[in-house]
């Protein structure tokens, strides 16, 4: 059922999106191609507008405000910064959910690629923080009623909550300490981001990191026309015994706290914050695939230590290591990694001396079928 589920969304969905985006496109070009390195894009829009906006904002409660102003409304182009920083952190996550859809709808997060797949989640929930505390940093009446929100959202937590509430503000009451410790969230976290992004890279054979010039163009110009039709604006002063009476909050961002707003348990929301990662990083051990356990095997005897098998092996499962037999002539061994095994057969095709073989598949008939797939 969950096969043919996912079989028909790749059918009926996926499929004909990608062929009308390659005929407006063309297949040079397809963001769909490139949804894994679009947000990368807007990474380094961010890193470059935030390092901008970081020069001019002080983390104060006596002047966070007063400097998000002078950069909304005097500093030149300083809005149009600002602008671009808010949109694309939207468009990163817009752009990381949908990259998230398209791997789970091509069945590419499981096996091999679970831990592409586990810190990809780790990844999301990263950004999510980040873009939080991104929201709660402008600090206009708006800001502060989220901090409040947040705050005592936190607090309901079973046994850590008040902790948690606390460390965001840095002592119960919200003050001075309460903008640097956001300031941290917002500067310091992107630290792990690069972590967690280079072991999402790690097991990804040949990662297409960056989109064509052409098409970052595109973004780039797209990016400034949006900010210039529907640039953003600054709230009200903060008042800090005042709670404001609406919100336009981000639904990316602060999910929580909208649902919270309208009227939502916040053991249900809990539920949902915890829920959803958890169900993401287990999905991976839903669905077993039929060759679980399965990776190609050296025979010993027969491998000759020449290395073809490690060159051509895409998914770099395959290791050259000295052999402990002395009785034998040949120096080196291949050895295969199981987490990184694909069962792809190509390692059987490099082989000349038939000394590694997939279990369940004779070695003949993956020949033939590279034979077919190379003259076809």
């Amino acid at each position: 059922m969950y096969t043919q589920l996912i079989g028909s969304l790749q059918k009926n969905v996926v499929l004909p999106l990608e062929k009308v985006a390659n005929k407006v496109f063309t297949q040079s070009y397809n963001p769909f191609y490139y949804h894994g390195a679009l947000p990368n894009f807007f990474i380094w829009v961010l890193f470059i507008s935030g390092l901008l906006l970081f020069a001019y904002y002080t983390p104060t409660l006596e002047r966070a405000y007063n400097t998000l102003s002078y950069i909304t409304h005097e500093l030149p182009f300083g809005n149009a910064i600002r602008s671009m920083h808010r949109y694309a952190s939207d468009g990163m996550m817009i752009f990381v959910m949908l990259h998230m859809l398209r791997v789970w709808f091509t069945d590419r997060y499981r096996e091999y690629r679970i831990l592409p797949w586990l810190t990809g989640v780790i990844l999301l929930s990263i950004t999510f923080t980040i873009g939080l505390s991104g929201y709660m940093m402008i600090w206009d009446q708006e800001a502060v009623t989220l901090t409040y929100i947040t705050a005592n959202f936190l607090k309901q937590f079973p046994v850590i909550g008040p902790s948690l509430s606390s460390l965001l503000l840095g002592g119960e009451l919200v003050s001075d300490f309460t903008l640097t410790r956001l300031l941290f969230l917002h500067l310091g976290i992107p630290l792990l981001l690069m972590f967690f992004l280079w072991m999402h890279y790690l097991r990804i054979t040949r990662p297409v990191t960056d989109p064509p010039l052409a098409l970052n163009l595109v973004l780039l110009g797209g990016l400034f026309l949006f900010c210039g039709v529907f640039p953003v604006s600054l709230g009200d002063r903060p008042n800090l015994q005042l709670v404001s009476p609406t919100l336009d909050l981000s639904f990316l961002y602060a999910w929580p706290q909208y649902l919270i707003t309208q009227g939502w348990s916040t053991g249900v929301v809990w539920l949902l914050v915890l829920g959803v990662p958890v169900g993401l990083l287990i999905l991976p051990y839903i669905q077993k695939k039929a060759l679980r356990g399965q990776f190609a095997q050296v025979l010993d005897s027969s491998c000759t230590g020449c290395s073809l098998c490690y060159h051509d092996c895409p998914y770099e499962a395959i290791t050259m290591v000295d052999r402990n037999d002395p009785t034998s002539r040949f120096k080196r061994l291949a050895i295969v990694d199981p987490g990184r095994c694909a069962n792809c057969g190509l390692c059987v095709g490099a082989c000349a001396f038939k000394a590694i073989e997939i279990p369940r598949r004779d070695s003949q008939d993956v020949l033939k079928e590279i034979e077919m797939a190379l003259n076809s």
